[in-house]
């Protein structure tokens, strides 16, 4: 048995306790670990390690892509999964979730990417520390970069600094 000395390990703060709080919420982690993961497991054994071992992760996947929609939808669509016989393993939350849509019949708004002002700061940053940009220029780049980001269909997030 290996110990771990009381240095190595990082405690868990009330920021980090808030954020996972805030992407899951307290119904849907009970749903998923008292009936969608041992449903699961039992439909797909072969996954069965997988889902225990990394309980939370899944639990965080699963509780972010299924948000809004009932439990009895994602049981349903769990089990029209289980259907398909050449289904070895547990489906992944975009599978659970694109069979949810379906069987509700509604449109989902699709996802825009979105890109951090300060990531494309950072870039035209790089670019003048490596020589390869005047600093002068570096508000005209970076609006350059907004401007292609945005021509791409992806949102700007963030403020100009």
């Amino acid at each position: 048995m290996t110990m771990t000395p009381r240095c190595d390990v990082a405690p868990i703060t009330g920021a980090v306790a808030r954020s996972d709080a805030q992407a899951v919420t307290d119904r849907m982690a009970s749903f998923l670990a008292d009936e969608l993961f041992p449903l699961m497991a039992g439909l797909w054994p072969a996954s069965a390690n997988q889902l225990d071992g990394n309980a939370r992760g899944a639990a965080m996947a699963f509780g972010q892509l299924l948000k809004g929609f009932t439990p009895a939808q994602i049981r349903e669509a769990v089990m029209a999964l289980a259907n398909d016989a050449d289904r070895q393993f547990a489906p992944r939350p975009v599978d659970v979730r694109r069979v949810c849509v379906e069987l509700a019949g509604c449109d989902v708004p699709a996802v825009v990417p979105s890109v951090s002002i300060r990531a494309l700061e950072m870039q035209a940053e790089a670019l003048v520390l490596r020589g390869q940009l005047v600093r002068e220029e570096l508000p005209r780049y970076v609006d350059g970069l907004i401007a292609r980001v945005q021509g791409r269909g992806h949102q700007v997030t963030g403020k100009v600094i």
